[in-house]
């Protein structure tokens, strides 16, 4: 009976007062917020080296959608695709990364979401993305090249455990690596359970060496987002529904500190040093109509909340609702502005960066 009555609660939520702001067309900017549309959701984005572009993890849905790895240009706004290939073999080169035993994705299924580009200790450049197309894993990729010429070699994985549904993963320059196990399984009963307060998920931590882990004591409500210091003493969670952002010891894994920051989705470090939490301000069910369509932009809410790492304390430094983007997921700074993406529709949005005039 409870199965039955579950979806009929999801469809009233979603049937629920939607504000006509949800609904987006056209691609114009408003005063300084620039849209670039014509892309699959950009649903994660990292921002490379050299200063001028963006590796993006277009995202094909929380269910069953497939989706790809791009590489935008902040200077010429052209998208050039990465993975999977166009054509051929998927370049795996020497996969010393993740289990010994894991073989490349299944391509048409590929389904990206979290991701992390990290050094690792030898200089290399390892881009993480979790993957839930066909199978629930970790990819690892190196990027190769350099500026236009990036290009992305896969190089091993790591499957999740049994009864794990990731959000988010970063790496340590160890080649160790912490994610965020969202749901056990996402299904329509534990969403419900999660609504009503019941934790879902929590942390864990993979090693060559001693493989899978769950960190003890960081069990939470929809962990979601995952950042990592620079210094790699500590990870920072966003417990979404929780709504608060942890201080995680990687060692010890002890909690040190948290910062009352509700509905946080991604993170990504500020030009002003501090933590960058995108959040979702707006209510339940203009959020839920969000997912109806997973091609159209949506005008939920949303506020970018910079915590201190060092003392947490927190304030918002943007805010925006309606077109040209809503329903934002990460804000990472390059070249001077401020790069936003969603989990739905097809486009990102930019702004002067907020951060440099701190």
């Amino acid at each position: 009976m409870l199965k039955q009555i579950i979806p009929l609660a999801l469809m009233a939520l979603l049937s629920a007062c939607v504000d006509d702001e949800m609904q987006i067309s056209g691609c114009e900017p408003m005063g300084d917020i620039v849209p670039i549309c014509g892309m699959q959701t950009p649903e994660d984005i990292a921002a490379l080296p050299d200063g001028r572009h963006l590796l993006l993890a277009n995202f094909g849905g929380m269910h069953d959608g497939t989706g790809s790895l791009s590489l935008f240009d902040t200077d010429s706004g052209q998208l050039t695709p990465l993975f999977p290939p166009r054509s051929g073999p998927v370049d795996t080169g020497d996969p010393l990364w993740g289990e010994a035993d894991c073989e490349p994705p299944p391509l048409a299924r590929f389904s990206p979401h979290g991701t992390h580009l990290h050094q690792l200790a030898d200089g290399r450049w390892r881009y993480l993305v979790v993957n839930h197309g066909g199978r629930e894993t970790i990819e690892m990729f190196e990027l190769l090249g350099v500026g236009a010429q990036s290009r992305l070699a896969w190089r091993g994985c790591v499957p999740a455990g049994p009864d794990t549904f990731m959000n988010d993963v970063v790496g340590l320059s160890s080649g160790d690596l912490v994610f965020t196990r969202m749901f056990h399984d996402g299904g329509r009963l534990e969403q419900l359970l999660s609504l009503l307060g019941r934790n879902t998920g929590d942390l864990w931590r993979w090693s060559r060496e001693t493989g899978l882990r769950v960190i003890p004591g960081t069990e939470a409500n929809q962990p979601n987002g995952i950042e990592i210091s620079a210094d790699e003493q500590y990870v920072f969670a966003n417990m979404y529904f929780t709504g608060e952002v942890w201080k995680v010891d990687v060692d010890t894994a002890e909690v040190i500190a948290t910062a009352p920051v509700a509905s946080g989705d991604n993170s990504a470090w500020g030009s002003d040093g501090r933590l960058w939490v995108v959040t979702h301000s707006d209510s339940l069910p203009n959020l839920l109509s969000c997912f109806e369509h997973q091609a159209q932009p949506c005008g939920a809410g949303f506020e970018v909340v910079a915590v201190d790492p060092e003392t947490m304390a927190h304030e918002p430094v943007f805010s925006h609702r309606g077109a040209p983007m809503g329903a934002a997921t990460i804000a990472v700074p390059q070249n001077g502005r401020v790069y936003l993406g969603s989990f739905v529709g097809d486009r990102m949005i930019s702004v002067p960066d907020f951060g440099l005039a701190r």
